[in-house]
Protein backbone atom coordinates (compact mmCIF):
# COMPACT_ATOMS: atom_id res chain seq x y z
CA UNK A 1 0.00 0.00 0.00
CA UNK A 2 1.12 3.98 -0.62
CA UNK A 3 -0.36 6.68 0.27
CA UNK A 4 -1.15 9.08 -2.42
CA UNK A 5 -2.97 12.58 -3.46
CA UNK A 6 -6.33 12.54 -4.65
CA UNK A 7 -8.91 15.33 -6.04
CA UNK A 8 -11.95 15.45 -3.70
CA UNK A 9 -14.81 15.79 -6.55
CA UNK A 10 -14.45 16.98 -10.41
CA UNK A 11 -12.11 19.94 -10.41
CA UNK A 12 -12.09 21.90 -14.18
CA UNK A 13 -8.40 22.92 -15.71
CA UNK A 14 -7.04 26.21 -14.42
CA UNK A 15 -8.35 25.54 -10.86
CA UNK A 16 -5.83 27.10 -8.72
CA UNK A 17 -5.53 23.61 -5.90
CA UNK A 18 -5.57 24.42 -2.39
CA UNK A 19 -5.73 21.96 0.86
CA UNK A 20 -9.76 21.62 0.43
CA UNK A 21 -9.54 20.04 -2.89
CA UNK A 22 -7.30 17.49 -2.18
CA UNK A 23 -7.53 14.16 -0.37
CA UNK A 24 -4.90 11.56 0.78
CA UNK A 25 -5.64 7.92 0.55
CA UNK A 26 -4.22 4.61 0.63
CA UNK A 27 -3.93 2.41 -1.93
CA UNK A 28 -1.83 -0.41 -3.84
CA UNK A 29 0.80 0.33 -5.43
CA UNK A 30 0.87 -1.50 -8.10
CA UNK A 31 -2.35 0.72 -9.10
CA UNK A 32 -0.45 4.02 -8.75
CA UNK A 33 0.88 5.76 -12.00
CA UNK A 34 4.37 6.65 -12.37
CA UNK A 35 5.36 9.81 -10.52
CA UNK A 36 2.19 9.71 -8.14
CA UNK A 37 2.34 12.73 -6.14
CA UNK A 38 2.45 11.21 -2.26
CA UNK A 39 2.30 15.01 -0.22
CA UNK A 40 -0.38 17.03 -0.78
CA UNK A 41 1.47 20.49 0.38
CA UNK A 42 3.70 19.59 -3.26
CA UNK A 43 0.09 20.79 -4.87
CA UNK A 44 -1.13 23.97 -2.90
CA UNK A 45 -1.31 26.49 -5.28
CA UNK A 46 -0.38 25.06 -8.45
CA UNK A 47 -3.04 25.59 -11.39
CA UNK A 48 -4.23 22.31 -12.99
CA UNK A 49 -3.30 22.42 -16.64
CA UNK A 50 -6.75 20.16 -17.84
CA UNK A 51 -9.81 18.98 -16.09
CA UNK A 52 -9.74 16.02 -13.63
CA UNK A 53 -12.28 13.65 -11.99
CA UNK A 54 -13.32 12.62 -8.56
CA UNK A 55 -11.04 10.60 -6.91
CA UNK A 56 -8.16 11.26 -9.77
CA UNK A 57 -4.79 10.35 -8.53
CA UNK A 58 -2.32 13.63 -9.11
CA UNK A 59 0.51 13.91 -11.13
CA UNK A 60 3.09 16.71 -11.50
CA UNK A 61 2.08 16.39 -14.89
CA UNK A 62 -1.83 17.42 -14.05
CA UNK A 63 -0.37 20.76 -12.85
CA UNK A 64 1.29 23.56 -14.75
CA UNK A 65 3.49 26.36 -13.54
CA UNK A 66 1.36 29.42 -12.18
CA UNK A 67 0.64 31.89 -14.92
CA UNK A 68 3.12 34.72 -12.46
CA UNK A 69 6.02 32.35 -13.53
CA UNK A 70 7.57 34.73 -16.30
CA UNK A 71 11.31 35.94 -15.98
CA UNK A 72 11.83 39.85 -15.01
CA UNK A 73 11.31 41.59 -18.13
CA UNK A 74 8.81 39.02 -20.12
CA UNK A 75 5.31 38.32 -20.77
CA UNK A 76 2.55 35.65 -21.21
CA UNK A 77 1.48 36.52 -24.83
CA UNK A 78 -1.44 34.55 -26.31
CA UNK A 79 -0.50 32.78 -29.85
CA UNK A 80 -3.61 31.32 -32.11
CA UNK A 81 -2.12 28.59 -33.84
CA UNK A 82 -4.23 28.38 -37.43
CA UNK A 83 -4.01 24.23 -36.41
CA UNK A 84 -5.90 23.66 -33.11
CA UNK A 85 -4.61 19.95 -33.66
CA UNK A 86 -1.25 21.04 -33.55
CA UNK A 87 -2.03 22.94 -30.21
CA UNK A 88 -2.82 19.43 -28.99
CA UNK A 89 0.53 18.07 -29.61
CA UNK A 90 1.73 21.27 -27.18
CA UNK A 91 2.64 20.62 -23.70
CA UNK A 92 3.33 23.28 -20.39
CA UNK A 93 7.46 24.02 -20.80
CA UNK A 94 7.42 23.23 -24.23
CA UNK A 95 10.46 25.61 -26.65
CA UNK A 96 9.07 26.62 -29.64
CA UNK A 97 9.73 29.21 -32.70
CA UNK A 98 6.57 30.67 -33.76
CA UNK A 99 6.38 31.29 -38.10
CA UNK A 100 3.99 33.14 -39.54
CA UNK A 101 2.81 32.79 -43.19
CA UNK A 102 1.61 35.08 -45.55
CA UNK A 103 -1.60 34.44 -45.99
CA UNK A 104 -1.44 35.52 -50.00
CA UNK A 105 1.96 33.12 -50.06
CA UNK A 106 3.61 35.20 -51.89
CA UNK A 107 6.19 35.70 -49.38
CA UNK A 108 8.14 32.92 -47.61
CA UNK A 109 7.30 31.85 -43.73
CA UNK A 110 9.80 33.72 -41.44
CA UNK A 111 10.69 33.18 -37.89
CA UNK A 112 8.45 36.04 -35.75
CA UNK A 113 9.20 35.06 -32.11
CA UNK A 114 12.61 32.35 -31.77
CA UNK A 115 12.96 29.97 -28.21
CA UNK A 116 9.06 31.19 -27.01
CA UNK A 117 8.30 28.53 -24.03
CA UNK A 118 4.89 27.48 -23.76
CA UNK A 119 3.25 28.83 -20.38
CA UNK A 120 0.01 27.24 -20.68
CA UNK A 121 -2.69 25.30 -23.22
CA UNK A 122 -6.01 25.05 -22.65
CA UNK A 123 -7.85 21.88 -23.33
CA UNK A 124 -10.32 21.57 -26.16
CA UNK A 125 -12.94 19.38 -26.77
CA UNK A 126 -12.87 16.62 -28.90
CA UNK A 127 -15.19 18.14 -31.73
CA UNK A 128 -12.40 21.18 -31.99
CA UNK A 129 -9.35 19.48 -32.11
CA UNK A 130 -8.43 19.53 -35.73
CA UNK A 131 -8.38 22.26 -37.86
CA UNK A 132 -10.73 24.84 -38.05
CA UNK A 133 -11.29 28.64 -38.11
CA UNK A 134 -10.74 29.26 -34.22
CA UNK A 135 -7.40 27.30 -34.44
CA UNK A 136 -6.05 26.53 -30.88
CA UNK A 137 -4.94 29.21 -28.29
CA UNK A 138 -1.43 28.62 -26.02
CA UNK A 139 0.40 31.05 -23.97
CA UNK A 140 3.60 31.84 -24.63
CA UNK A 141 6.55 33.48 -22.43
CA UNK A 142 8.15 36.18 -24.21
CA UNK A 143 9.64 39.78 -24.16
CA UNK A 144 7.36 42.51 -24.74
CA UNK A 145 8.71 43.86 -28.23
CA UNK A 146 8.43 39.91 -29.11
CA UNK A 147 4.63 39.74 -27.87
CA UNK A 148 4.16 43.02 -30.27
CA UNK A 149 5.10 41.14 -33.19
CA UNK A 150 3.15 37.78 -32.70
CA UNK A 151 -0.01 40.11 -32.39
CA UNK A 152 0.81 42.08 -35.29
CA UNK A 153 1.15 38.51 -37.12
CA UNK A 154 -1.51 37.13 -35.66
CA UNK A 155 -3.66 39.85 -37.81
CA UNK A 156 -2.66 39.48 -41.15
CA UNK A 157 -0.46 36.07 -41.15
CA UNK A 158 -1.36 32.17 -40.92
CA UNK A 159 0.84 31.31 -37.15
CA UNK A 160 2.49 28.14 -36.72
CA UNK A 161 5.14 26.34 -34.80
CA UNK A 162 8.58 24.27 -34.62
CA UNK A 163 9.80 22.89 -31.77
CA UNK A 164 13.19 23.25 -30.81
Amino acid sequence: MITVVKAKSQLPGGTVLSAADLAVDRVVAADVPEGVVTDPNDLVGKTLAGPVAENQMMTPLTTTAPRTSVPAGHVMAPLRLADAALTALLRPGDVVDVVAADTDGEQPAVVIAAGARVVTVPELPDDRAGPGPDGGLVLIDVDAQTAAVVAQAAASATLSIIWR
